[in-house]
């Protein structure tokens, strides 16, 4: 009985990656849509139970991934209010973007806050972001980038496996534009987690940005990722 939930949860995790092939295909193809790749490699350790530290290393493709977007070095500082179910936190992200020919260092800082249920093998979350980014490539009025963004995710575990498939929507509002703050962009997201271990998980996911009310023509995103985290 086991072996064959195993054969079908193989074949499924074949045919959801078959899909994604199929959908990042499309994607390419399409004038008002770039496709996107990103990779990272991420390290974390828990001190006291409920404070942790991580890092984050990630390098990111666009114009259908053929060329480097940029390269991000992120530290991450939570502490659990209420363990497994309500955390704080603050992070800091050194970013180096590439723009025509040109390298410019840009600079995000973010707090938020994280909220969990658990229910049996389900999981619902809800991240609320706010987020400051500095790019002083761009003109006086438009040097600081803020965004309040609000995440709404849900999770599963599948049994006898450690995979856990996921689903997702992200809201960014856009807080400082002097012309006018509005919703600026949608989130969609399908992952899937497995866990190697205790401490090593491999991560894939696919996301795409739908963009609104923009000022200038609007290039909605479709982006693959992978991720790898190690827990110390």
């Amino acid at each position: 009985m086991q072996k064959i939930l195993m054969d079908k949860i193989r074949l499924g995790i074949v045919l959801m990656i078959i899909s994604f092939c199929s959908s990042f295909q499309v994607m390419a193809e399409r004038d008002d849509c770039d496709f996107s790749t990103s990779y990272d490699v991420g390290i974390s350790k828990k001190f006291f139970k409920r404070l942790q530290v991580g890092f984050t290393e990630s390098v990111s493709l666009n114009q259908n991934s053929t060329n480097l977007d940029k390269i991000s070095s992120k530290v991450d500082v939570s502490y659990a209010v209420v363990r497994k179910i309500f955390k704080v936190g603050v992070s800091y992200y050194a970013i180096s973007k590439h723009r025509e020919e040109n390298y410019f260092f840009n600079q995000r800082f973010q707090g938020y806050t994280n909220v969990k249920y658990t229910f049996n093998r389900f999981s619902l979350a809800w991240r609320s972001r706010y987020q400051m980014t500095y790019r002083p490539e761009k003109e006086e009025s438009k040097v600081w980038s803020n965004y309040w963004r609000n995440k709404l995710s849900f999770s599963a575990k599948i049994p006898h496996v450690a995979l856990y498939p996921s689903v997702a929507a992200e809201l960014f509002y856009r807080t400082n534009d002097y012309k006018g703050n509005s919703i600026r962009k949608m989130r969609y997201e399908v992952a899937l987690k497995y866990e190697l271990n205790k401490k090593n998980a491999l991560k894939l996911y696919y996301q795409y940005d739908d963009v609104m009310n923009a000022k200038k023509k609007a290039v909605n995103g479709s982006n693959l990722g992978l991720s790898y985290q190690f827990s110390l």
